[in-house]
């Protein structure tokens, strides 16, 4: 009988030991799925570029309405024309600006307001927007009716592509 008692006190010893404390390799486990949470979270709280590239082609989008509600209420042509790119501090911005009257060589300035962060207006009034990527050269123009003519135009940029449909002027 005492050989039982004592081996029964063994087990409620060692099933007492076990019960209040973890063993190395559950710590290391929490550990590494901790760490593994933290970083997933950090890299989507700290990156903003996708985020900031879908706003610049919302600001993209307004400035062609923008154009297109200059020719409605003006009674003449507006347009804005995407040139390419251009540098400034190191970094090289989508660059395009407002016309009027079909002289798409001569910018009219936006009132934008400059954050050198993400949009800079140059001094020729022409506008830089990063980290969206404007994947043309093209000239917009619409006419007194906010139509850009007879035939539908597509800008592609990395964040999707900005259709204007044509005769309707639509701006999708």
């Amino acid at each position: 009988m005492g050989r039982v008692s004592s081996l029964l006190k063994g087990l409620h010893r060692t099933w007492l030991r076990d019960s209040r404390a973890f063993t190395l390799v559950e710590v290391i486990t929490v550990l590494i799925i901790i760490g593994i949470v933290t970083g997933v979270a950090v890299v989507t709280l700290f990156s903003t570029d996708t985020y900031t590239t879908k706003s610049q082609l919302a600001i993209v989008k307004a400035h062609l309405r923008y154009a297109q509600a200059r020719a409605i209420h003006s009674d003449s042509a507006w347009g804005i024309n995407f040139a390419g790119t251009r540098s400034h501090d190191g970094r090289t911005y989508s660059n395009y600006w407002l016309f009027t009257g079909g002289d798409d060589e001569t910018p009219v300035k936006f009132q934008v307001e400059d954050d050198s962060r993400y949009v800079v207006v140059f001094s020729d009034g022409s506008v830089g927007v990063w980290p969206l990527v404007i994947g043309t050269t093209a000239t917009v123009e619409f006419d007194e009716w906010g139509s850009p003519g007879s035939s539908s135009i597509t800008i592609p940029t990395d964040a999707g592509g900005i259709v204007i449909t044509q005769n309707t002027g639509y701006i999708d």
